[in-house]
């Protein structure tokens, strides 16, 4: 699976959670600034992305996974 393969499955992930359109979730957008989620969303987000994607992600790698590219970048270390 490549990375864009998995930034599309995040974008889809995180805008079925927050309820917006999906091409409102910019590669950029920030989860809480841009986007308007809150923690528990986050964790939700988290949650699917790890089933999608058959990862597990450090609580570390979690919390700093601000972005859709961030989020991105963290799932293809563990899928790459």
């Amino acid at each position: 699976m490549n990375e864009s393969d998995i930034r599309s499955g995040v974008r889809e992930i995180v805008a079925i959670v927050l309820s917006l359109p999906q091409e409102e979730v910019r590669r950029s957008a920030h989860f809480y600034n841009d986007l308007g989620g809150d923690s528990l969303q986050k964790l939700e987000v988290i949650a699917y992305v790890e089933s999608r994607f058959g990862c597990r992600l450090t609580n570390e790698q979690a919390a700093t996974s601000d972005t859709v590219e961030d989020l991105t970048h963290q799932v293809a270390l563990h899928v790459s």
